[in-house]
């Protein structure tokens, strides 16, 4: 593409040789007009001509190094795996090391092929990869899989520096909700119907996520389609702003598990309506998909000052986990902190996306077993990216990196008022029950009554 100034240069000189020609007609002073025209049309096709030649020369540029890239590679790959240990001894007293079988640039995006020598697991090249990435001069390594078995992807460049703004779709497909872009320049989506766990320190960008899906659900939640029940009990700071777009909404501890209560027994009503009927929910405006969105789960499970309605909060969640997804009821929950005793049905929720957090081991708590070794380190995200994470899909396949989009509380403030829930339905306080005739009077003893029948 040209540059910025070489296309106000081209368009500056077309502006001024046009100028100059209707000024010559206006004052008749044809031959220095014209000849100032010529010059400055001149100017202009100079400045294209340039132009081009500095995007040839930009990409003949780009072809030059990745090819001195490449052999720099396959120069020190022996070296560097020597130094490293990564090799195998052979049978014929020779040590082996990962063969490379296949490469191939993807604009800065280098993949190549892997053999490895018998003796050596995928595992064990998969902790090399930063200080793979490192010795190459790449931003990012990853162990992948591919078609001969195991990938180096060596990332130069890193698409997800810069800021994602998404619009608001037209129409809403509920097995691909846009969220933010991959690493790989692609559009990333999510699939509604998973349960969904979003873990992240502060100031992470957890709100990009929950903003980011409300905004992708929005033409569906004007339909009634999708129907969004939101929980947020930091005083409604995060959730209220946009709160025409939830049919339900709760700010405090007491009307967010009775929210989740009045949740569960809808939830166990359509599954009753469905027995025998089909076995999995497909969303009508009579029966919509429902959305219980939380943005800081801990505060009902672990962090709640009243032991009974936190035993509630986490009895009617494992409920929504477990019996949830094929009746059209998904969570979708954000935290701080990913410990079991933070959250007791962490192991319920089977999509799980990891932002920036405080160490390795909150990493294997959020993505699971090995998904470090593939590749995912969201405790070396750092915090001035904030939304980029790393993904496990739900069928836990390789980690995938993303960022997501940038959601402005204007942004939140217009999609309210356009694609505003046709129902909203709050959240009533149980009546209170007067339980002074019912208390039940102490029960006496028989020595009591002996003493009260002689006296």
């Amino acid at each position: 593409m040209p540059t910025l100034a070489g296309r106000l240069i081209v368009r500056s000189g077309w502006i001024a040789a046009a100028a100059l020609l209707l000024l010559a007609v206006v004052t008749r002073q044809t031959g220095v007009f014209v000849t100032l025209s010529a010059t400055a049309a001149g100017m202009a096709v100079w400045a294209r001509v340039k132009t081009a030649r500095d995007v040839r020369g930009t990409r003949s540029d780009r072809e030059v190094w990745q090819k001195e890239r490449l052999a720099f590679i396959i120069q020190a790959w022996p070296e560097l795996m020597t130094r490293s240990g990564c090799t195998a001894l052979g049978s014929s007293g020779v040590r082996e090391y990962p063969q490379f079988v296949s490469y191939e640039w993807q604009d800065d995006v280098l993949l190549m092929g892997l053999q490895l020598p018998l003796g050596l697991t995928r595992s064990q090249l998969s902790t090399l990869a930063p200080s793979i990435a490192e010795s190459f001069g790449a931003r990012s390594g990853r162990i992948t899989d591919g078609p001969t078995g195991v990938t180096l992807r060596l990332t130069f460049t890193d698409k997800l520096e810069r800021v994602v703004v998404l619009p608001i779709p037209e129409s809403t497909n509920l097995k691909s909700v846009p969220l933010g872009i991959r690493d790989d320049g692609a559009l990333w989506t999510v699939r509604l119907g998973p349960h969904t766990l979003v873990a992240g320190s502060s100031g992470s960008g957890k709100a990009s996520l929950v903003w980011g899906l409300i905004l992708g659900l929005a033409p569906a939640i004007k339909t009634g389609l999708v129907e969004v029940h939101g929980i947020d009990l930091k005083s409604a700071m995060e959730l209220g702003m946009g709160r025409e777009l939830l049919t339900r909404f709760a700010h405090t501890p007491e009307s967010a598990v009775q929210l989740l209560e009045e949740t569960v027994a809808s939830m166990q009503e359509r599954a009753t309506a469905l027995s025998g009927k089909t076995r999995q929910h497909a969303p009508t405006v009579e029966s919509p998909h429902v959305v219980v969105l939380i943005d800081e789960m801990a505060a009902l499970t672990a962090y709640q000052s009243d032991r009974d309605l936190m035993r509630r909060a986490n009895a009617a969640l494992a409920l929504l986990c477990s019996q949830g997804r094929a009746v059209g009821y998904t969570v979708f929950a954000c935290l701080q902190d990913p410990r079991k005793e933070t959250l007791p049905m962490r192991g319920l929720f089977t999509q799980t996306i990891g932002l920036r957090l405080r160490d390795a081991l909150e990493t294997s708590m959020v993505l699971g077993e090995g998904m470090r070794e593939l590749g995912a380190q969201c405790h070396l995200i750092p915090s001035t990216l904030p939304g980029v994470a790393y993904m496990v899909p739900e069928d836990g396949s390789a980690p995938i990196r993303v960022r997501a989009g940038n959601v402005t509380d204007e942004m939140i403030r217009s999609a309210a008022a356009r694609f505003a829930a046709p129902r909203q339905r709050p959240v009533l306080p149980m009546p209170a029950t007067d339980q002074s005739d019912e208390t039940p009077r102490p029960r006496r003893s028989r020595r009591s009554a002996q003493k009260e029948s002689t006296a």
